[in-house]
């Protein structure tokens, strides 16, 4: 199986969308979005790149069980306060940080986008804290990004 060029991009800018939330850096919050919306193929990818971290940042929880409720940890609660977002992707968020069902909302493809970038970051900043989530996404991104 070959990775296309749109697929690395859409990866790329999943991660570049999370390490600009993590570095609470809006500029890089707004080119990792301008990068994912190119194309419809390289959006797909960056959202699925985004479900596919917050899928991975669930199971990875030490307390994590499929008989209980997925809620979110304190600090990963605490990192989201201080993310500035839209009314209906912080709704959205907040649902799946309590309990993984998200609400009924209308939400274009790059606002379902953030909501698994932040959601994903979140569960590995409560998991592993900040730096260590950096560091994590920094690897990742290395090895989208291999020839």
């Amino acid at each position: 199986m070959t990775t296309s060029t749109e697929q690395i991009a859409g990866e790329t800018a999943a991660l570049d969308l999370m390490l600009g939330y993590l570095a609470a850096d809006p500029n890089a919050v707004a080119c990792a979005l301008a990068a994912g919306s190119r194309c419809a193929a390289t959006a797909d990818y960056m959202r699925r790149q985004a479900s596919g971290l917050l899928h991975d940042t669930v199971l990875a929880d030490p307390g994590f069980s499929p008989y209980s409720r997925a809620v979110m940890g304190r600090a990963g609660l605490a990192w989201l306060d201080s993310i500035p977002m839209d009314e209906a992707v912080k709704e959205t968020v907040l649902a799946l940080a309590d309990d993984g069902a998200a609400p009924r909302l209308a939400l274009d493809d790059a606002q379902l986008t953030t909501v698994f970038a932040l959601s994903a970051v979140a569960r590995c900043v409560a998991t592993y804290g900040k730096e260590a989530t950096m560091e994590r996404l920094d690897r990742i991104r290395a090895l989208v990004n291999q020839p």
